[in-house]
């Protein structure tokens, strides 16, 4: 059932010259970092065109003159990763027409499909919480053997749980409510990241060591971050195993296969 006001998808396409990837090819971003005949952005971008649920699309980065009619709004990314997420969450929810949903994808998903962006919408948005009401926060996570037979030949980091080992998806829906919350835990962490007694109280010591041990289950770890934010948030396990194969490094770059979008799919909506 589709919700009342417009679906924003918020693309994370910051990151500079600094970023590893981009320095390493010599690309001003890494969303500019070609594959194909197409920088990594361009998939994204035209995957959500091309999902038939995503009303608009928030840029975060500069564009330098790519992406033509796959965006509706630009802004700029911040510093840091809670900087360029906060300006595109309130650019996306400044909208007039802006609805509860928002979707945040990064720019280096380049299998991306609008097929699997529109099953994990519409799966996500059926997902509840303790209460009976709609998850505020829901996470894709794809097990290792359904990564493994989709790409089988690039590595990725996987989680070892008591329900399998799995690796974390690259977009992740959003209700207004969880905003607050999810900016200011991001940003705590990122202030702890080379504190790891503070990040260990953070994650908390149970959970942290149910982790180490591999005996962490996927609805503990649910339990626990939203008591961390306050907010219902849950993992939607999909086989959809492209909303996690991000591009990290140049041995991801060749002799993959590529979405092949139709040239409609390229331009802006009337």
């Amino acid at each position: 059932m589709r919700e009342n006001g417009a679906l924003i998808a918020i693309v994370l396409a910051g990151g500079g010259p600094g970023d590893r990837l981009a320095r390493e090819v010599g690309a001003p971003s890494k969303a500019l970092v070609p594959l194909g005949d197409r920088p990594l952005g361009e998939y994204v971008l035209a995957a959500l065109r091309a999902s038939g649920v995503v009303d608009r699309v928030v840029l975060v980065g500069d564009p330098q003159g790519h992406f033509e009619g796959l965006y509706d709004v630009t802004v700029p990314a911040g510093l840091r990763l809670v900087d360029s997420l906060a300006l595109g969450l309130g650019a996306a929810m400044s909208q007039p027409d802006a609805g509860d949903r928002l979707l945040v994808v990064t720019a280096d998903v380049p299998w991306l499909t609008g097929a699997a962006v529109a099953r994990f919408l519409r799966a996500a948005s059926d997902l509840t919480g303790p209460d009976g009401r709609p998850a505020q926060l829901v996470y894709p996570i794809v097990s290792e053997a359904d990564a493994l037979a989709a790409f089988p030949d690039q590595s990725r980091t996987y989680a070892s749980l008591a329900d399998g080992r799995f690796t974390g998806g690259n977009l992740v829906l959003l209700r207004r409510s969880a905003v607050p919350a999810l900016l200011a835990l991001i940003d705590r962490v990122f202030r702890n990241r080379k504190n790891p007694l503070a990040l260990a109280r953070t994650v908390g010591f149970g959970t942290l060591v149910r982790f180490v041990l591999g005996r962490a289950r996927v609805s503990g770890l649910e339990r626990r971050v939203s008591a961390l934010l306050g907010v219902a948030a849950r993992a939607l396990p999909t086989d959809d195993a492209c909303v996690a194969a991000d591009v990290d490094k140049p041995a991801h770059l060749p002799g993959t296969t590529l979405p092949d979008f139709p040239t409609l799919a390229l331009r802006r909506d009337p």
